[in-house]
């Protein structure tokens, strides 16, 4: 994904996923927004599955990925994503603090809040940077966007592709490009499509 998909100069497209806010079964989900041509990868957040139930919407997932020839990242569950061959774990801070760097994945992606968290995480060894919340996000109420600034910010200062999350739409993501963002993730706006 990003830096190692060979995808220089491309802007990236990324549904995080939030199954209990689709329309449809999250793989049908993936498959409609891949064949409309919206996404270029999924990141399988799921953070409320034991690993198990994890594994197993992951397979789909992975499948439906590969059916509609996107990416596919999973998230916190490393050893899930070696069982499956994804090439791509996304990582929140913390884990990459306490655990490093995963081996065997072409990237590791690991979510940033400050700038300080985006050095912290380039020195240990991520490759792509999920910034956020730029925008407000819809799944957070009240909870505010740092906005173009920070996240033109962090892209001067990552050396790494930077991937803009929170309140992602139609609408702001011309800012996120605007601001050298590698792409863009959305959630609740792809889940509900």
């Amino acid at each position: 994904m990003c830096s190692c998909e060979g995808a220089r100069g491309r802007f990236w497209r990324v549904f995080v996923t939030d199954r209990r806010a689709c329309a449809r079964p999250l793989p049908d989900q993936v498959a409609l927004l891949a064949a409309q041509g919206l996404i270029d990868a999924v990141i399988l957040r799921e953070k409320d599955l034991d690993e198990a139930a994890y594994a197993r919407l992951a397979a789909e997932v992975a499948d439906a990925c590969a059916a509609a020839g996107i990416a596919f990242a999973v998230h916190t569950h490393a050893a899930v994503a070696r069982r499956l061959g994804a090439r791509a774990v996304h990582l929140p801070l913390p884990q990459l603090r306490a655990q490093g760097r995963p081996e065997g994945f072409a990237a590791v992606l690991a979510s940033v809040h400050s700038l300080e968290e985006a050095a912290e995480a380039r020195a240990l060894g991520a490759d792509v940077l999920v910034a956020s919340p730029v925008f407000a996000p819809s799944c957070k109420p009240g909870v505010a966007g740092r906005g173009p600034a920070f996240l033109r910010a962090i892209v001067e200062a990552a050396g790494a592709p930077v991937l803009a999350l929170g309140g992602i739409t139609d609408a702001t993501e011309p800012l996120a490009r605007a601001c050298g963002a590698a792409g863009a993730c959305r959630m609740a706006d792809f889940a509900r499509r």
